[in-house]
């Protein structure tokens, strides 16, 4: 009787609850922004005006209206922090103490990136330090922001998930311009407010709705539902809203018209509280929306219950007019890796010097805007603002960036060898130092100018190492063979007089042929690989020609002339390695260089283009003799297989991009036990075989690297004939192995191709520190330190280390230090703390969950 009783009670309950949902108004959230095409319909010093002129009238606004019923209060949402970032610079500290209020008391809402960009192809490290201002911001003012947008360009990479998450970000909305484009379907979405979830389960709530039919809307489509500027006619926006909720597209009481702005250069209206309080009634509130506000609710009411998605729109869009000012983007992408290795010596440094660097502060937070403001979405360059006009600015970034990075390397460098003790004689003493989170044994170059008459000597093992003389760009190196170079530190080398037993060359060269212990390489006197033999491998052929391309490959195939091509030479030949050069004038004038070691498994080409090519495109090629191929690469943060999802990869058959894709660091193929990863450090896109832009060619064994090119010219967008440049390179790395794709081996021999170990002079005038140091290591092979730096506010606040867990599943791993871990953090990337976590006998142990990248601030004694 009592179990009848507690049923029926509970049935009583639900039929209430159901009556008293079904009661309440349906809301209509209405959220005025502008949407900001920063450098296309104005420049820099117009778009100061308009963010300073827009957050001083909503503020004063937003007052004006503060005793109205919330609904009716008016709010202003910033699409970027770069607002917020103007402000400080050009207004008082009252003023922007003010601004601060207004962000604290959610009257003004601002997001974690910079502005709006093309996400999907910045390298995942570029778009955690463009929201790092916005750390700032948390960390200063002890703000909670909660939201971050990817809007306008047409599709959306899945890596950005993670990074967002990661960063602390739980909202974020999209509406596309559904122009400029060949992507379709955006008016008829799989879902319309979903969790957007990462590799690693990080998810963020999305609303990215369908996109309104023209034919029933006034305006333009993206002026509406699923456009960037949902409520640039808020009135018409809101009954829109009344049939989207009365039809079983969106069963849900609660919907979002967000955006005012649309192509303004500024947004000033008072009209938002008005219309919402007239729109008002018992069937539907219309609430001025801060956005956040409105995520908060919908999640509260329906995030339970809310479908997914893990899969790739495609990496971009828009942003493949990066390409068209190629040599840019290419020193963008080597200073953010370049990174890595200057953060990891400041960090040595900073132990001992806390006050090193200090005067570089505000020089570094340019660099971490500049990430943002290169990525900026507005790529197609057909605005107002003339392409040159765009050109230039975006040098001028990308140089914000650049000098940072080079200033802090040449700096913490040379710094840290006047940390190093020196021995009491007068030899010249180096050391090299491992950017990278595991031991490693690889040439290293040192800058000299010293006698040949030598022998270079392991100050740790006493024994002689491999050297030799190498040139590069009109200077003199000595390059040695470094030897177990320990987890984030460095080892000391000592240069002897008297000579040394002459070494055997690293490699052999005949005519074409280039030969080591482990390959035997074919190549034509335009720089193309047309042969490569893996001798561990039961002399295995790597190339097959695909579509007249092998590899190498910028379209000349097997094609050589005396008239364009110059005779294959020998450069820097020794006992650590041997470099074999082509040179030619076709199909563009280009010098490639094919580099073999002793003992590396590694293949180094160097290309370099050395004319200007117009539109373009050039295209290096690389076609394998692997069957039922299987290809992998790194998007934004994520490793995703190049299928679509229908057959088990990763890419969306609908509202996609599918000819070129993001490459970042790697791609990789294998198939029927045999594989080779392709490791790029310049390019920014790729294609699979005879991919097309709805269509994944996922059968064909050939990787197309995009090195530059004006690829939507016949739509008149992108930079025109490259600005003007003719000067582009493009350095990959080959290693082929048997087994199948592991995203650990392939992301380990992308990153020791793309971070040289560092060589730097000791001078010894300190001495705090001896002949070789470890900062950290890591129990996990599948653990890969990422970044390792000083805490934003200084070495005092902590050392600040992001890794990033390769493997598909969760993963233990113990964090050891040189000295005793005293105390850590959990951060989000943008170094705001979470929970402490305890260590265990100087050292952190945690589980790094599968896929994810994790970031922690340590204190070690």
């Amino acid at each position: 009787m009592l179990m009848k009783i507690k049923i029926l009670t509970a049935f009583i309950l639900v039929i209430f609850n159901s009556i008293n949902l079904s009661a309440q108004p349906k809301k209509i959230y209405i959220a005025p922004d502008n949407h900001t095409d920063y450098m296309w319909n104005s420049n820099e010093e117009g778009y100061r005006q308009a963010f300073l002129k827009t957050l001083d009238y909503y503020m004063d606004l937003n007052d004006s209206t503060a005793n109205e019923p919330y609904p009716y209060q008016s709010k202003w949402n910033c699409d970027g922090s770069y607002w917020v970032y103007i402000y400080e610079k050009n207004r008082s500290a009252e003023q922007f103490d003010r601004l601060i209020n207004q962000i604290r008391d959610g009257k003004i809402t601002v997001p974690l990136n910079t502005l709006s960009g093309v996400h999907g192809i910045a390298p995942a490290e570029a778009t955690i330090r463009e929201m790092y201002y916005a750390g700032s911001l948390e960390r200063r003012f002890g703000l909670e922001l909660d939201l971050a947008i990817n809007m306008e360009d047409n599709v959306l990479p899945l890596g950005l998930a993670s990074l967002w998450a990661g960063a602390g970000a739980k909202y974020s909305w999209r509406g596309v311009c559904a122009c400029a484009t060949d992507v379709s379907g955006f008016e008829s979405r799989r879902n319309e407010i979903y969790w957007y979830k990462g590799l690693d389960d990080q998810k963020i709530l999305m609303k990215w709705y369908s996109l309104t039919d023209r034919s029933k809307v006034k305006g333009y489509s993206n002026q509406y539902f699923g456009g960037y500027s949902e409520a640039r006619f808020p009135e018409e926006s809101i009954e829109l809203s009344k049939e989207l909720m009365a039809g079983s597209k969106y069963p849900y009481n609660i919907i979002g018209a967000f955006g005012k702005g649309w192509d303004d250069i500024i947004t000033i209206t008072d009209e938002f509280p008005r219309i919402a309080k007239n729109k008002s009634d018992q069937e539907y509130q219309v609430i001025v929306s801060n956005k956040v506000d409105f995520f908060r609710d919908f999640e509260k009411s329906y995030g339970r219950d809310l479908p997914s998605e893990t899969i790739s729109y495609g990496s971009t869009d828009w942003g493949i007019n990066v390409a068209s000012l190629a040599g840019v983007a290419a020193s963008v992408k080597r200073a953010v890796e370049k990174l890595r290795a200057a953060e990891g010596l400041y960090t040595l440094v900073a132990l001992k010097d806390s006050e090193f660097a200090n005067e570089l502060t505000e020089m570094r937070e340019r660099a971490w805007i500049a990430c943002g403001l290169f990525f900026e979405h507005d790529w197609t360059a057909d605005g107002p603002v003339t392409r040159k006009q765009r050109a230039d600015w975006s040098r001028r970034v990308a140089g914000e960036l650049g000098s940072y990075v080079d200033t802090l390397y040449n700096r913490s460098r040379e710094r840290l060898g006047e940390l190093i003790s020196s021995p009491d004689n007068n030899n010249e003493v180096f050391y090299v130092y491992n950017p990278l989170g595991w031991t490693r044994t690889d040439y290293s170059d040192y800058l000299y100018n010293g006698p040949e008459d030598i022998t270079v000597i392991d100050r740790i093992t006493s024994r002689e190492v491999p050297f030799q003389f190498v040139t590069g760009k009109d200077k003199k190196y000595l390059r040695i063979l470094a030897g177990d170079i320990p987890s984030l530190g460095y080892k000391v080398f000592e240069i002897k007089k008297g000579s040394s037993a002459p070494g055997e060359p690293a490699a052999m060269v005949t005519d074409g042929v280039i030969e080591n212990n482990y390959y035997k390489i074919t190549v034509t006197s335009r720089g193309v690989i047309t042969s490569l033999i893996d001798k561990t491998n039961n002399n295995r052929e790597l190339i097959s020609p695909e579509n007249d391309r092998y590899a190498n490959d910028l379209g000349s195939a097997k094609e050589e002339s005396p008239l364009h091509d110059r005779p294959l030479r020998i450069e820097n030949e020794g006992p650590v390695s041997v470099t074999l050069i082509a040179e030619s004038y076709k199909p563009v004038k280009h010098i490639s260089k094919i580099t073999l070691f002793r003992n590396s498994d590694r293949i180094e080409l160097e290309n370099y283009i050395t004319q200007n090519f117009g539109a373009g495109p050039e295209i290096y090629s690389f076609s394998f003799n692997i069957t039922n191929p299987d290809t992998w690469h790194e998007e934004a943060g994520a490793i995703l297989n190049v299928k679509p999802e229908s057959e088990g990869g990763h890419y969306a058959e609908r509202i996609s991009r599918l000819d070129w894709i993001a490459i970042n660091h790697f791609a990789d193929m294998s198939g029927n036990g045999n594989g080779i990863v392709l490791s790029n450090r310049d390019a920014y896109f790729m294609k699979t075989g005879n991919s097309t832009l709805t269509s994944l060619d996922h059968t064909t064994s050939q990787i197309n690297v995009l090195a530059g090119g004006q690829m939507e010219r016949n739509r008149g967008l992108g930079i025109e004939n490259q600005d003007g440049d003719s000067y582009f390179e493009n350095f990959f790395a080959l290693r082929p192995y048997t087994g199948s794709f592991n995203s650990t081996e392939a992301m380990k021999f992308a990153l020791e191709h793309q971070n040289p170990l560092v060589a730097g002079k000791v001078s010894g005038t300190e001495g705090a520190y001896g002949d070789q140091f470890s900062l950290f290591t890591f129990s996990n092979p599948n653990v890969l330190a990422w970044s390792v730096k000083p805490a934003e506010e200084g070495i005092k606040n902590g050392i600040i280390l992001r890794v990033w867990n390769m493997d598909n599943k969760d993963s233990e791993c113990t964090v050891s230090s040189s000295g005793k871990i005293i105390s850590a953090r959990n951060t989000t990337h943008i170094e705001t703390d979470g929970e402490a976590i305890l260590p265990v006998a100087g050292t952190l142990n945690t589980i790094i969950g599968h896929n994810k990248m994790q970031t922690f601030r340590l204190f070690i004694n």
